[in-house]
């Protein structure tokens, strides 16, 4: 199994302002993340935001310690989402075992401990710090929050489908949707 993590540091808007495409790509472009029998993270430093992917293929996949998150496991001070882009699979925390199918949200509150991703699943991940622990909790696609946007008019006619906000998840600091 492995576990690729990088770091990405913030930088401030002037800097942003001179960076040519390569630069800009390098500094908030994130690509290349779904790679079989890997977790790929990505350590931001806006607002300390974890976001990676797990594609287990012919065994699990064990997320636990992360260097950058400055504790002994990454859940410690943090909360999760993992959503599942690929065909249902399953995904243990705190000794549960959690059957998310396409397009479902996991919601993994701070403390869980360890994370088990299992095949045929491919896992997108989004961490941020918590300050206090939830329950973890499947989120299913009816109860999302469904959020019209846009006009057509405007050619920016939208919905966005928030799975993980405080009125699914109790007092949750992440929110999490596509």
């Amino acid at each position: 199994m492995t576990t690729n993590a990088e770091t990405r540091y913030a930088i401030d808007p002037a800097t942003t302002k001179g960076l040519d495409t390569q630069g800009l790509r390098d500094h908030f472009h994130v690509g290349g993340l779904f790679a079989e029998g890997e977790i790929k993270l990505v350590y931001s430093h806006y607002d300390r935001l974890i976001l990676g992917s797990a594609v287990p293929v012919s065994g699990p996949l064990v997320l636990d310690h992360v260097p950058e998150t400055g504790t002994a496991t990454i859940l410690e001070r943090r909360e999760m989402g993992i959503l599942n882009i690929g065909e249902a699979g399953t995904v243990e925390v705190g000794g549960e075992s959690h059957t998310i199918g396409k397009g479902e949200v996991l919601y993994v509150g701070m403390g869980s401990g360890a994370v088990t991703f299992n095949a045929p699943g491919r896992y997108y991940v989004l961490s941020a710090p918590a300050h206090r622990a939830c329950a973890t909790k499947l989120v299913t696609f009816e109860m999302a929050r469904h959020v019209e946007l846009g006009a057509q008019e405007t050619s920016n006619e939208r919905t966005i489908h928030q799975f993980v906000h405080p009125e699914v998840v109790e007092s949750c600091q992440l929110v999490m949707g596509y």
